[in-house]
């Protein structure tokens, strides 16, 4: 009923042609005739603003046969013209032309407002997906538009990152990622510089942050600066954007599943000093005047704060599938920033998240996830550009499985200093600390009668303190075609908690890494750029999977260790297309992995019978070809050529569980006009391995001679989206419809064993006879519809 009415609000509110343009230019008269302008001369003032929201147009050019005149920062411009009809020509990078016709009397004053179309053909598009040279040479960065309309996401941008090279999906519906073959849990989420423990909400939910509140999205698969650590494979990082100062904005979604919205307020504008001490003047005049600061021109505030949220009401519309089936999820944040000076910024940024999936029938769900976070943050600027950040994070992550809880109390202050080196500028010396200290505690209520023991879950669920000090600096340094980065990163971990072996007794536990990191880009040519990377990473303990609440489990377990280089080149053709290709190799050692096996042979009794450690080799070539920005289309094709193996202590060196030879991905999207844009995305994949038994091999043999020898089947995806925009004076609204898996094509992704009732069905690095095995998948299709409201 609430997209209907909107939508018919939509429709009956279309705009009408407004003098002087298109309907998505206007023109309009704010001020009547003043006798503000000297004689044979007229005064002509106003804003230029974009058509279809309260933005203004910096730098527009306003052309006429005499004068001419040039916007500021905040939209406004003044231009002196002798009386008479004059024509003006407005004109904005990325905004269609305006031609106006203006009658000016002698000594008068007229207040104009202008409002610019988009130029759909000539406007910068707004998406920019690019190799950052300043940040690491393996680095891709998402921002702006785009990364909240890739076909398939939902508008997240952070369901983006699964379509780069080097990315593979858990599965085709949902957003965890696997980069160049290493477990799901080996890649770390940051918002901020702080770490999360997860993006998304459960099952097909979007990501926990308003896809608004991001401004960029910095996705490494290898090569990651020595400030973020902690993890053995790729890292995301995403980077909230202060609230605009210079007006209130806002903006809704409402959609099948969930709505939200977000809001942006700016506090403590500045006013026109001159404009203030006259009013000053004019109340003290008066005796009994006030001063009216609305009256003068003001300036950005100088600080502003920002809301945002979302809710599902996902649970009603399941319960016409599944009556007995509750799933919920709401995600909130908040964020505030205020000048401290004219050389200190203060923000502080607070979020959850809560998920939880179940029965109706029953009290206690299957899976529940929560998790908040408060960080307060201090920008200094230093003399000759320098930069100091010192940051205070808090936070709360909570897992429940079935009867099993853990909870974990996060504090993590941190300092990061940037200072330049040298009097040439070509050098910046960076350093910083990165503390956490985790807090667990646990409780559960399984019994070995459940197929657990409690000593197993010792590890995951006991009350345990761990300290993690991290230590880093780098130097960044450019000489001509060069631009060097190395750094080096020391982790030490110590946990107090109890014996793995002992659960009654307490001991100390600890594990130390070392990451050194060097980076290299060299610009041979005006077209190529050679880039190279080498390091080490190390991360503690961790599950496959990342769940809230549930890390750092064991350090006698040792450090998970990835040792990385890449070699790969950049290439611009013309200014259309841009081509890049990486070879990558790591050496995998004491990885946490997990073994299916024992799920299908019924004898998991312990933590070390699903999660064990391996070692091993990744590999493979990545080649992506992207549009550049500035035209009507945009997109990229991506192709990765993978391989990930492990060395079992049983069955020696196989395919890693993980493994997906061949990844394709190719997103493409066009934009009619500012009203209509469509897009699509294709996507392929082979299957991953598992084992199946030959001939009279029993399980175990299977394993020791035959690991993972056969795929599951390859599969592939097309996403479709479409969105329809309506652009009125001061807001516009947006109807967007995103269909996931449009041919409606089955995902296998497991096998189970036929004919045997005691057999649990199981996905890769499963044991199944080879006659026996039945595939096991999913056909979906998944639409999401939605209406966008921004103000």
């Amino acid at each position: 009923m609430v997209l209907a009415l909107l939508l018919a609000l939509a429709l009956t509110s279309a705009p009408t042609s407004a003098p002087g343009g298109p309907a998505a230019s206007e023109t309009t008269a704010a001020t009547p005739t003043t006798p503000a302008s000297p004689l044979g001369r007229a005064r002509l003032r106003g804003r230029v603003m974009v058509y279809g929201s309260r933005d203004p147009v910096a730098g527009a050019r306003l052309l006429g046969d005499e004068n001419s005149a040039e916007t500021d920062k905040t939209g406004h411009f003044e231009l002196w013209l002798p009386p008479g009809e004059h024509e003006l020509l407005i004109r904005a990078a990325g905004f269609q032309d305006l031609s106006v016709s203006i009658k000016l009397e002698d000594r008068q004053d007229l207040v104009y407002e202008y409002r610019l179309a988009p130029d759909v053909a000539g406007n910068k598009f707004r998406t920019v997906v690019r190799q950052q040279r300043e940040v690491a040479v393996s680095s891709t960065t998402l921002r702006d538009e785009e990364i909240r309309a890739i076909p398939g996401t939902f508008g997240d941008p952070f369901r983006v990152v699964g379509s780069l090279p080097g990315v593979s999906q858990l599965a085709g519906f949902l957003p965890y990622v696997v980069v160049r073959g290493a477990a799901p849990g080996n890649t770390g989420y940051y918002l901020d510089g702080v770490r999360v423990p997860i993006l998304f909400h459960v099952a097909l939910g979007p990501s926990v942050i308003h896809p608004y509140f991001i401004d960029q999205v910095d996705f490494y698969a290898s090569g990651a600066p020595v400030r973020l650590g902690r993890y053995a494979s790729g890292i995301i990082e995403g980077r909230t954007r202060a609230a605009r100062r210079d007006r209130a904005y806002g903006e809704f979604d409402v959609r099948l599943t969930d709505a939200g919205g977000l809001v942006e307020i700016p506090l403590n504008y500045k006013y026109d000093r001159a404009c203030l001490a006259e009013q000053r003047q004019k109340a003290r005049s008066k005796k009994t005047g006030r001063v009216k600061r609305e009256a003068c021109r003001r300036g950005p505030a100088r600080g502003s704060l920002t809301f945002a949220g979302r809710y599902s009401y996902t649970a009603g519309v399941l319960t016409l599938v599944q009556a007995n089936l509750k799933l919920r999820f709401w995600d909130y944040q908040a964020r505030f920033d205020h000048a401290l000076g004219k050389r200190a910024t203060y923000t502080a940024f607070a979020l959850g998240s809560f998920d939880e999936l179940g029965e109706k029938s029953n009290p206690t769900p299957f899976v529940r996830f929560e998790f908040y976070r408060l960080v307060q943050k201090i920008r200094h600027e230093l003399p000759r550009g320098g930069v100091a950040t010192y940051s205070l994070g808090l936070g709360l992550d909570r897992t429940g499985l079935s009867r099993t809880r853990s909870n974990e109390w996060l504090v993590a202050p941190r300092v990061d200093v940037r200072v330049p080196v040298g009097e040439s500028g070509n050098a910046e010396f960076g350093a910083g600390i990165d503390q956490e200290v985790q807090v667990f505690r646990g409780a559960t209520a399984a019994t070995a009668s459940e197929g657990w023991k409690l000593e197993s879950l010792t590890q995951l669920f006991s009350d345990r303190v761990v300290s993690a000090t991290g230590m880093y600096a780098e130097l960044l340094w450019r000489k001509g075609r060069f631009d060097i980065r190395p750094g080096v990163r020391a982790d030490l971990y110590a946990q107090v908690g109890h014996s793995p072996v002992l659960p009654q007794a307490r001991t100390v536990t600890h594990a130390f890494g070392i990451d050194p990191r060097i980076l290299v880009r060299e610009k041979v040519g005006e077209r190529w750029t050679l880039r190279q990377n080498v390091g080490v990473y190390h991360q503690p303990p961790s599950f496959p999977v990342p769940l809230p609440g549930l890390e750092s489990f064991g350090f006698e377990r040792g450090l998970q260790r990835n040792i990385q280089g890449s070699v790969g080149y950049e290439l611009v053709l013309g200014n259309k297309l841009a081509i890049t290709q990486d070879v990558y190799l790591g050496r995998l050692t004491n990885l946490q992995d997990y073994d299916l096996a024992s799920l299908s042979s019924g004898k998991l009794q312990e933590i070390d019978d699903l999660v064990i450690s391996a070692k091993g080799w990744s590999y493979g070539l990545e080649t992506m070809a992207r549009l550049l920005p500035g035209q009507r289309a945009y997109g990229w094709a991506a192709y990765t050529l993978s391989r990930s193996t492990r060395e079992y202590e049983y069955g020696g060196r196989a395919a890693s569980n993980w493994d997906q030879r061949h990844i394709v991905n190719v997103v493409l999207g066009y934009r009619i006009s500012d009203r209509w844009s469509f897009g699509g995305r294709l996507h392929f994949h082979s299957g991953r391995p598992y084992t199946v038994q030959i001939g009279d091999q029993t399980a175990s043999e299977a394993l020791l001679y035959n690991r993972n020898n056969r795929r599951l089947p390859a599969y592939f995806q097309l996403d479709l989206r479409a969105e329809r925009t309506w652009r009125f004076r001061a807001w516009s609204l947006h109807f967007v419809a995103d269909l996931l898996n449009s041919t409606y094509s089955s995902e296998v992704i497991a096998c189970v064993l036929q004919g045997n009732s005691d057999a649990a069905s199981s996905g890769a690095g499963s044991i199944v006879s080879d006659t026996a095995c039945g595939s096991r998948g999913l056909r979906y299709i998944l639409p999401s519809l939605g209406l966008r409201g921004v103000f």
